[in-house]
């Protein structure tokens, strides 16, 4: 398991999340997307509005990293990187390794 109790409670409380794709030619793709939800098995959920080249970098290679970050009750954050495939109108993310950033 890469989640934390403390990466799950982030994820549910932070309005906005980074996330970060890359392009087949290795060129990175950071947008900020509002609310993810935390899943079993290592997996935030987070609904399509447009993300067309973010879900292009997907079906290319599914890289992704997301950032989870607050300032409340003192700074902590966390990098997480992994896969992702989108699932209807939802980009489906799995976690296979979490930084601590703070």
């Amino acid at each position: 398991m890469v989640f934390t109790d403390e990466i799950k409670d982030l994820v549910a409380k932070v309005p906005f999340i980074p996330i970060v794709t890359v392009s087949d030619q290795g060129e990175p793709h950071p947008i900020v997307v509002a609310k993810g939800k935390a899943k079993e098995n290592d997996t935030i959920s987070f609904e399509i509005y447009k993300m067309e080249r973010t879900r292009q970098n997907i079906r290319a290679n599914g890289k992704m990293q997301v950032l989870i970050a607050t300032t409340e009750g003192g700074p902590k954050g966390f990098r997480l990187t992994g896969k992702a495939c989108i699932e209807d109108k939802h980009v489906l993310f799995k976690a296979e390794k979490a930084e601590e950033l703070l």
